[in-house]
């Protein structure tokens, strides 16, 4: 029977997520006169919902034997956006009414792949060339980056070193693997990188890295940062433009940093109790952007203040807690590695987004998983959610 394979707590903490998402865009949607966004995200949540039932309830070994399958046809989708795609940026494919973004059926199967490959990898000592299976991931981050999606392509890469570290990587080894964007970070000053320089050779050392891993990895991150400015240049001007903003928001307050001062408004103004549901003024007055998508959390924080932010965050670290619980508990490295998995995607988009909302993240336009408009997220959100469940009362399965 399903009743006997329920986390209730799981499921009560998805519940309230949900519930507070459909508050939120309900609120919101009512300064959003160009589309009828709330009915868009009811018919969503209901399509993820059956996508919830059905991935509680499958045999996650056939998840697990389909799991390169499921990324290869998602990363066909993402080719199939580059060359047709609808929208504002070229990110959805549409069938008549309905649009659908490929690169979020990408992170959940990347996830789904990651499970696979990780769990095929139990072989001790770890090994450099255990590296080579992040090579298997690389179409799918630049196709997504390509959209061009950085946001998502970053989320993307942040799961993959959750997933990393949980599959038994330590520091050392997620140091070496994202190497070169603090290769690129350190291009800016010589200091900067005669530091990162010293740390990486510490690292090579300590691992007793032999002469041809000392020049690949020397080699490779010199021409990181020598290549960064010209990387730069090719980043597209609202992107270079979210990315400095974020260093200094008041450097331009009527512009880029407009979101951002105005998201900080509307949570600081929501006070304890917030001003009353449907009452947010920043939303009212349409100074808050993007309120139903980017900002929901800001449209919350400010109707119902800190109590009921609380009470989102509460809800989400019930969520991650059960599923973190479940993937310690898993006789299945598969099954471990997916609740892990499934627990970094929700807190990635939970950490990235907030932390844009209140101006210490950039505005990368990575939505608050199922509390943010957004009918493709909501789905996969909620498939991925199931097969998290469907890990956790399978613990014992081997």
């Amino acid at each position: 029977m399903f009743r006997e394979r329920m986390d209730i707590l799981y499921i009560a903490a998805l519940v309230v997520i949900v519930g507070i998402g459909l508050l939120s865009v309900f609120s919101a949607s009512r300064a959003v006169t160009s589309e009828p966004v709330f009915p868009k995200q009811v018919a969503w949540v209901l399509a993820g919902s059956l996508g919830f039932l059905f991935t509680a309830r499958v045999n996650l070994r056939v998840i697990e034997e389909l799991a390169y399958m499921i990324y290869g046809a998602a990363c066909l989708l993402l080719i199939l956006t580059a060359l047709i795609g609808s929208g504002p940026a070229g990110r959805w494919l549409a069938a008549g009414p309905l649009r659908f973004q490929a690169s979020e059926l990408a992170k959940v199967a990347t996830i789904i792949a990651a499970a696979r490959a990780f769990a095929d990898l139990e072989a001790r000592p770890r090994k450099y060339g255990h590296f080579l299976v992040f090579a298997g991931f690389v179409p799918a981050f630049l196709l997504t980056w390509a959209q061009p999606d950085l946001g998502t392509a970053a989320a993307m890469l942040l799961i993959l070193l959750m997933m990393t570290w949980w599959a038994g990587y330590g520091p050392d080894w997620i140091f070496l693997l994202v190497s070169p964007v603090f290769a690129a970070l350190s291009s800016m000053r010589l200091a900067y990188w005669a530091a990162f320089t010293a740390v990486l050779v510490l690292i090579l050392i300590k691992r007793r890295a032999g002469l041809g891993i000392w020049v690949l990895i020397l080699a490779g991150n010199t021409l990181v940062a020598a290549l960064t400015p010209v990387a730069w240049g090719l980043l597209r001007p609202y992107q270079q433009e979210r990315l400095s903003t974020f260093l200094n928001p008041s450097s331009d307050p009527q512009g880029a940093g407009w979101n951002v001062i105005q998201s900080e408004v509307a949570i600081g103004s929501g006070g304890l109790w917030g001003r009353g549901y449907l009452e947010g003024t920043q939303k009212g007055l349409a100074f808050l952007p993007a309120r139903h998508t980017d900002f929901a959390f800001s449209v919350w924080a400010e109707e119902t203040g800190f109590a009921g932010a609380m009470l989102l965050l509460a809800a989400f670290g019930v969520l991650l807690f059960r599923l973190l619980r479940a993937a310690s508990r898993c006789a299945s490295p598969f099954y471990s590695l997916l609740a892990a998995g499934t627990a970094s995607y929700f807190a990635v988009h939970l950490a990235v987004n907030i932390g844009m909302t209140v101006g210490i993240m950039p505005v990368t336009g990575i939505p608050l998983v199922l509390v943010s408009y957004g009918g493709s997220q909501t789905a996969m959100a909620l498939i991925l959610a199931g097969l998290g469940l469907n890990a956790a009362v399978n613990w014992k399965v081997f």
